[in-house]
């Protein structure tokens, strides 16, 4: 039986053209599997973002591990996720 959930994860960060790559590797290391990605840039009061969105399809304490984890990187500026409702 699979008890995984669909979760959407909105990652706010500096403008690092690195930082996409490391949170790839944390959700890599976790074995979780990517349904959808996306980049986008995004500004705040004239300082330059980057808005990275992630489907994921996971437990609810796996996304809650990734937030965590994701939040310590340097250059990240929010974290934020939600579950996605089932069709």
């Amino acid at each position: 039986m699979n008890n995984n959930s669909q979760f959407r994860i909105r990652i706010l960060g500096e403008n690092n053209i690195r930082l996409l790559s490391r949170i790839l590797i944390i959700v890599n290391r976790k074995n979780l599997k990517i349904n959808y990605i996306n980049m986008e840039k995004y500004e705040i009061i004239q300082n330059k973002c980057n808005r990275y969105i992630l489907d994921l399809e996971c437990k609810k304490t796996e996304i809650i591990q990734l937030k965590k984890l994701t939040e310590k990187l340097i250059g990240i500026i929010d974290v934020s996720f939600l579950e996605k409702e089932k069709k």
